[in-house]
């Protein structure tokens, strides 16, 4: 006798419409979760992977408006928005479309909090870069929102998470 359950053993989705539905589309629907969460397959080291040493760099380098698509680990709904990434090199910078592909493949291509999302980021850059400092910023429209609980489809979530040497107001100009 076996104890695995999956997602369609959900009482709410017994209904014998949703079963045929979902009987007809199961390839499919195998396909898109498997590209929905392929972050899984993925961490920060596979794709921070092209860097140039720098000596003496002492500014910023921010990456703004970096759409994600992601799907809440509290009640399996998608959830979406735009990131900014914004970085002190201490040693090492990377190329700026690898900050994008950390945020979208990497992470948000995984069941997410916002909160835990922003701040595995931050993490992920103070790691992998030995950055001096990091600030991440995200926002986000929530189905979970939208579509039931509050029902406020106006709503968004935004999420700041530092690490390391302060960035300050720096980190904003980019998502302005």
């Amino acid at each position: 006798m076996s104890n695995e359950h999956t997602v369609m053993d959900l009482p709410s989705l017994q209904r014998p419409e949703i079963v045929a539905e979902v009987e007809r589309s199961r390839a499919r629907i195998d396909r898109a979760f498997t590209e929905i969460f392929s972050g899984y397959d993925l961490k920060a080291e596979d794709v921070l992977n092209e860097v140039v040493s720098v000596e003496g760099y002492t500014g910023h380098i921010a990456v703004g408006d970096i759409s994600f698509y992601s799907y809440c680990g509290h009640h399996f709904a998608p959830f979406f928005g735009t990131a900014t990434v914004t970085y002190t090199p201490r040693r090492i910078i990377t190329g700026l479309g690898k900050l994008v592909r950390l945020v979208r493949d990497v992470h948000a291509k995984r069941l997410q909090i916002q909160e835990l999302m922003t701040r595995d980021i931050a993490n992920d850059v103070m790691r992998v870069l030995d950055a001096e400092g990091v600030r991440v910023v995200t926002r986000a429209k929530h189905l979970c929102m939208c579509s039931r609980g509050p029902g406020d489809d106006n709503a968004w979530a935004e999420v700041v998470y530092e690490a390391g040497t302060p960035i300050g107001d720096a980190g904003n100009q980019a998502s302005s």
